[in-house]
């Protein structure tokens, strides 16, 4: 007596290996097979199969099947969101795979959108994870991507999922500096720098975003316009004294000056005693290793602005700064760095 056939359904196809369904996808036009089929199963094992296609290179094959499962979705997409968000998510990897991420990207935005009306979270956080990626390889920021960063940032970030938050502010902080809103940028790249502070293997992030900090600084014409010191930048102030510090206490006099020069940019908006406090030491002690290494412009350069630091700082704090300098004292500069990145938040309050 001859076994009886399981039943084929959605599930059972999708546990098949690729190949099995490959096969089944051959069949799926067969009376007899598709009327065990909702269209439900069939596009969402059709997704599926858009993407095992993909990841084995076949991708006349994946866009047949994606695009196939694209028009069976689409025709439930009132009812069922979450599964046209599934389809597109699989499409667009397929897009991106094979090169194009314009539409790779396009579909990854769509997938968002319907998987958050669908309520499908996981579906919704890989498409922004993967439209992060799309526009980190190169697509431009347009009308379409801008507010998608705006929103995906929020969403990350209530999400705890720090790196992707991060991701999504240096991608709005770079665009917003495009549209020449450069005191916006500030705002957004300094969440960069809070938001890497304890990650690890964020140093080329948090890098590029000091670049992109310093270029949105050089470009606010009026100082008055100049959004105050966040703690973003005070940390990553922190981050550079130590750096240069413990560089110099090995002997790598060249990485402490460029350290320092970094940290000294990033105060350019001092506005705080101990923040100038902070900037004048940096000078002071930048004067001295640039002295050893004889580069008088750079000594003489240093020390013009130290000067001219002091004379904004109380008499009695100018004096502890240039003695403390004079003396190489570099644990009481980063002590002073640590001060300066814990309590400094805004302008105007006490030193």
């Amino acid at each position: 007596m001859m076994a009886e056939e399981p039943e084929t359904t959605a599930d059972r196809i999708l546990s098949m290996p690729v190949y099995e369904r490959v096969a089944h996808f051959a069949l799926v036009d067969a009376p007899a097979v598709r009327r065990l089929l909702s269209d439900r199963d069939v596009a969402s094992a059709l997704g599926c199969l858009c993407l095992a296609y993909a990841m084995e290179e076949r991708y006349d094959e994946a866009f047949a099947a994606g695009l196939r499962a694209q028009r069976i979705a689409r025709g439930q997409a009132a009812d069922d969101p979450a599964l046209l968000g599934h389809v597109l998510l699989n499409l667009g990897v397929a897009h991106c795979q094979a090169g194009d991420l314009e539409k790779g990207l396009a579909a990854y935005l769509e997938s968002w959108t319907h998987a958050r009306r669908g309520g499908d979270e996981p579906t919704f956080l890989k498409a922004g994870v993967n439209a992060l990626l799309a526009l980190e390889a190169g697509r431009p920021i347009g009308e379409t991507e801008f507010p998608f960063l705006q929103e995906c940032r929020a969403v990350f970030e209530a999400a705890n999922q720090e790196p992707e938050a991060a991701r999504a502010c240096r991608l709005l902080g770079e665009a917003l500096l495009d549209r020449g809103q450069a005191a916006d940028a500030i705002a957004v790249l300094d969440r960069v720098l809070v938001l890497t502070e304890s990650l690890g293997g964020a140093r080329s992030m948090r890098r590029e975003t000091t670049r992109l900090l310093l270029e949105a600084d050089r470009r606010i014409d009026d100082p008055a316009d100049t959004p105050p010191l966040g703690p973003g930048a005070l940390r990553e102030v922190r981050a550079l004294v130590d750096d240069g510090v413990e560089s110099a206490l090995r002997g790598i006099v060249p990485r402490t000056r460029t350290c320092f020069s970094r940290a000294l940019a990033l105060l350019e908006r001092r506005a705080r005693p101990r923040e100038r406090l902070l900037a004048a030491f940096l000078m002071l002690v930048g004067a001295r290793f640039a002295f050893h290494e004889d580069d008088e412009p750079t000594t003489l350069g240093l020390m013009k602005r130290a000067g001219q630091e002091v004379e904004l700082i109380k008499p009695s704090l100018a004096e502890w700064v240039k003695t403390r300098a004079c003396h190489m004292d570099l644990g009481a500069l980063s002590t002073l760095a640590r001060n300066v990145s814990v309590s400094a938040r805004s302008r105007g309050s006490g030193p």
